[in-house]
């Protein structure tokens, strides 16, 4: 099964990083317009994405306080590890994981924009963190495709 795998680190405490993407309120600053409910384990919540206007049921999988988020959406399952880094920054490792993305050109399209997805996530969560700026929905003039 093919899986993506993009990492990257946050200078800010796992706690941090771990309540913002858990919390509606934290993931509407960056990501989402709207998150219904707290990620909790076993429940289902709804994420808007008002940039491309769909709404998405979530299932929230597993959630272990500062080290793990997962969840399943449409097209996939997500999962985010948090570590502390070895810096005495108190930096934050963030390890997210999306599977499957499929086979062929479909597969390697998937890929790619689930790629800058992502890229955008963690480049959101970061502005957000570090500097609180409130920011969520690509441009809808960002385009990534593959050909074959």
């Amino acid at each position: 099964m093919t899986k993506l795998i993009v990492e990257d680190r946050i200078d800010r405490p796992v706690k941090d990083v771990f309540n913002t993407i858990v919390s509606p309120e934290g993931l509407s600053s960056f990501f989402v317009a709207e998150a219904s409910a707290p990620m909790i384990p076993g429940t289902t919540v709804t994420w808007r994405f008002g940039h491309v206007d769909a709404t998405f049921e979530v299932r929230i999988g597993e959630i272990e306080t500062d080290r793990l988020i997962s969840w399943s959406w449409p097209g996939g399952d997500v999962t985010i590890d948090l570590a502390e880094t070895d810096e005495a920054s108190g930096a934050t490792r963030l390890t997210i994981t999306e599977q499957p993305m499929g086979d062929g050109i479909e597969g390697a399209a998937r890929a790619v924009g689930q790629t800058q997805g992502w890229t955008y996530f963690v480049c959101g969560l970061r502005a957000h963190l570090l500097h609180g700026i409130r920011h969520f929905g690509l441009s809808d003039a960002i385009r990534a495709t593959v050909e074959g």
